[in-house]
């Protein structure tokens, strides 16, 4: 009797979702139109073909309130089937919106027009981006602003206790920029992905970072090179006598090679790919400070940094100024003031800073990767007339490290959440995900079993015909209600950080260690180790990078709240290996999924 009440309430809840996320006509929506093309364009002063969006990459800013419904119409002009998620997006009671082809919808063909149309459930930083093979690399993506209810408490006040510098800083949030980071290479993504078939190596080195589709090729000198090289680089290079980095300033893949076993193809990555750098004259992309209002020491400019990063993890940096991080991954949290952060693959860091200097300063993006040393700048420009006239001066060198003892880096670890967002002690299950090389160095698996994009272009989308009694290494299920534990283990060495992303929903980042993770759940870890979890106030965020595993393996545990009924995409967001399998389904209670409207279910047929 319990087992029935308990599902036909879940049914009935499931039901007052669907009618809850039918879009009222009284409801106010924001309605944006995304032209896909392919053609010739050159963020870094170096022309290649790309997917535009509405003539640009990145895209048009979608902006909207929390509670609005966004609607959001993508024509596809381009000769690839494509698709387009909302990345952090919740999707509540939409599913079908999420823009995964073989999960939550069929590809937009060629062609044809998909019509995405959701609720602003969350307020905050976001971003969009293609979600078909590797499509993100070639330019379809751009940023998303979600302004918060003016009702519901900022964290303003913890910076400090002048109410006029509050009232500053909200007003800086309400005007909020954009600056998406991303990494660019030259090739392709459907070239760069022959090349790595035919080498069975991953493709590594990249030419450019670009800020709002802004930059320039840099090439490092080679003896600067050479005296910023880390102790695990020079381990590389020692693998071949006489090894060094290429003129990219890149690892190469000779020795990459070596460390995935030797059983790639070195011959078949054409010149060019990791080596003759070449610098190009591109743009700088310049972020204004607003103009003063009221005391000039009071002025803020509020910055949404976005990682649509492909492949490096990077120090971000604004020369001479603190930044106040003030969200993380669209969420509010006690405020941090540091002078630099790490940025990885989908992270977004909003932050605060004060403009009070007259001048441009340099914002500074350094790769921190092993494998390759890549840098760009944009600007902060802040009118009037500078006292110092000669150039900015960094906090951080080329390969993001501190250039003094009194520079602070972010801190994730005691980034909480705000207001304060408790978690049950225990939870009600635990999936241990087994991440390890599949293969040739360019293949990955999540949980011991590959899952490629191409496993998933022509099947029937998981959504439409869900299969809720499926637990395998690419399906977990799990039920309504239930609180998760997924432990994304590290089980060999070497292995770069993964920046693991879940669609539909944060996760909570609640313990980490290295070495094996025998515990058959984690009270029972926290009874041996309990220094190394927190279930009082941990991070929150919709991606957490993995514990990076140069010696020893390694793991983090990571939970989350099962309210959000459909089949959401767990995957490591470093393009190269979604590309190589690197990915799971989680079918989030499938007893309870929305009823899905047969414009949806029909689509593409």
């Amino acid at each position: 009797m319990y087992n029935f009440l308990r599902f036909s309430l879940v049914l009935l809840l499931a039901q007052a979702l669907t009618a809850w996320a039918a879009p009222s006509s009284a409801r106010h929506k924001r309605t944006y139109d995304l032209h896909i093309t392919w053609d010739t364009y050159a963020p870094d002063g170096f022309e290649r073909e790309m997917l535009l969006v509405n003539g640009q990459s990145p895209g048009p800013v979608i902006e909207a309130t929390q509670d609005e419904w966004v609607v959001v119409r993508v024509h596809n002009y381009s000769p690839f089937n494509t698709s387009v998620h909302y990345h952090g997006i919740e999707m509540r009671g939409t599913p079908w919106a999420d823009g995964v082809p073989g999960v939550t919808q069929r590809p937009i063909a060629p062609g044809c027009m998909y019509t995405y149309e959701f609720e602003t459930t969350q307020a905050g930083s976001y971003w969009y981006h293609a979600h078909f093979h590797g499509q993100i690399e070639d330019g379809l993506y751009g940023a998303m602003v979600l302004h918060p209810r003016k009702s519901d408490p900022k964290p303003f006040h913890l910076i400090t206790n002048s109410s006029r510098a509050v009232r500053a800083m909200e007003r800086a949030e309400r005007h909020v920029q954009p600056l998406l980071v991303s990494d660019v290479t030259h090739l392709t993504s459907g070239d760069k992905q022959d090349i790595t078939v035919a080498a069975g190596i991953e493709i590594t080195c990249y030419d450019s970072v670009v800020f709002n589709g802004k930059g320039s090729v840099q090439c490092l000198p080679e003896e600067e090179v050479a005296a910023h090289l880390s102790p695990v680089q020079q381990m590389y290079l020692s693998l071949i006598p006489g090894l060094t980095m290429t003129d990219k300033a890149c690892l190469p893949a000779e020795a990459l090679n070596l460390i995935a076993g030797g059983g790639g193809n070195v011959s078949a990555i054409p010149e060019g790919v990791y080596s003759g750098c070449t610098p190009t004259e591109g743009s700088v992309e310049v972020i204004h400070a607003p103009e003063p209002v009221g005391c000039p020491s009071e002025q803020w400019v509020a910055i949404d940094i976005i990682g649509a990063i492909n492949f490096m993890t990077a120090a971000v940096s604004i020369d001479e100024h603190d930044m106040w991080v003030y969200a993380m991954d669209g969420g509010y949290i006690e405020p941090q003031r540091v002078q630099a952060l790490v940025l990885t693959n989908g992270d977004r860091y909003s932050v605060l800073v004060n403009a009070r200097r007259a001048g441009d300063f340099k914002i500074r993006v350094n790769a921190v990767s092993a494998l390759q040393m890549l840098t760009g700048h944009a600007l902060l420009s802040v009118a009037g007339t500078p006292e110092d006239t000669s150039e900015s001066e960094p906090f951080i060198n080329i390969v993001g490290m501190p250039l003094s003892e009194d520079v602070v880096f972010f801190n994730q670890a005691v980034a909480h959440p705000y207001p304060a967002d408790p978690i049950p002690e225990t939870a009600d299950e635990l999936f241990v995900l087994n991440m390890k090389l599949d293969g040739a160095s360019y293949l990955w698996a999540m949980n011991s079993s590959r899952l490629m994009p191409e496993d998933l272009d022509h099947r029937v989308p998981t959504l439409f015909k869900p299969e809720p009694n499926v637990r395998n290494n690419v399906t977990l299920t799990t039920r309504y209600g239930t609180w998760v534990d997924l432990v994304f283990f590290a089980s060999t060495s070497p292995m770069p950080p993964h920046p693991i992303h879940k669609h539909g929903n944060k996760m909570y980042q609640i313990g980490a260690g290295t070495g094996p993770f025998p515990w058959s759940s984690v009270q029972e870890a926290m009874q041996e180790i309990p220094e190394q979890f927190n279930l009082v106030n941990p991070p929150r965020r919709d991606a957490f990078a993995t514990l990076p595993a140069e010696t020893d393996v390694g793991w983090i545990v990571v939970r989350y709240h099962v309210t959000n009924p459909g089949p959401w995409l767990l995957h490591c967001h470093i393009n190269n290996h979604m590309m190589g399998g690197m990915m799971v389904i989680i079918q989030d209670a499938p007893e309870a999924w929305p009823t899905v409207p047969e414009k949806y279910r029909n689509y593409g047929m």
